[in-house]
């Protein structure tokens, strides 16, 4: 009876441990685009290949779907794919962080290279939108506040 219950015990421990490590996956914000009141993000995990999307609704983000296929994303979202080659400013993620809501926006100068991207930091408020913080690149936003609505933990 002992060992039966020692080995329940650590089979528990054990999954919770393997749980608690995927669940400690990092995420970066790829895309987001705005439907309504929702925000669709598309993360993708790091070591998958296919992104996960969330709805971000009433104040709570959740999985939206579980997609097999990136084409299958792409055809529910498909802004995903010409925002890459796009010098217009595209929505990449959000934020809600001690009260108060942020979009974040990049806007890449040259199509071709992803080094020359402006990243803007807004802040919504009543419909409104503000300008908080612009930076001159993704690595100029990785030393900021705001960089947990681009690199997800």
């Amino acid at each position: 009876m002992k060992t039966k219950l020692f080995f329940a015990v650590a089979f528990s421990f054990l999954s919770l441990s393997v749980y608690s490590q995927k669940k400690k996956q990092k995420e970066m914000a790829v895309y987001a685009e705005k439907k309504g009141n929702d925000y669709y993000l598309v993360r993708l995990e790091e070591g998958k290949e296919i992104p996960n999307v969330y709805v971000y609704s009433n104040g709570v983000t959740k999985p939206y779907k579980n997609y097999t296929e990136l084409k299958d994303i792409v055809m529910e979202f498909p802004g995903m794919m010409s925002s890459n080659n796009s010098t217009k400013e595209e929505l990449v993620s959000i934020m809600n962080k001690e009260g108060h809501f942020y979009e974040i926006t990049s806007q890449r100068k040259d199509p071709k290279n992803f080094e020359k991207t402006t990243v803007t930091v807004y802040e919504v408020y009543q419909g409104q939108k503000r300008i908080i913080e612009e930076y001159g690149s993704i690595y100029e936003l990785m030393g900021s506040p705001y960089k947990e609505a681009i690199f997800i933990n």
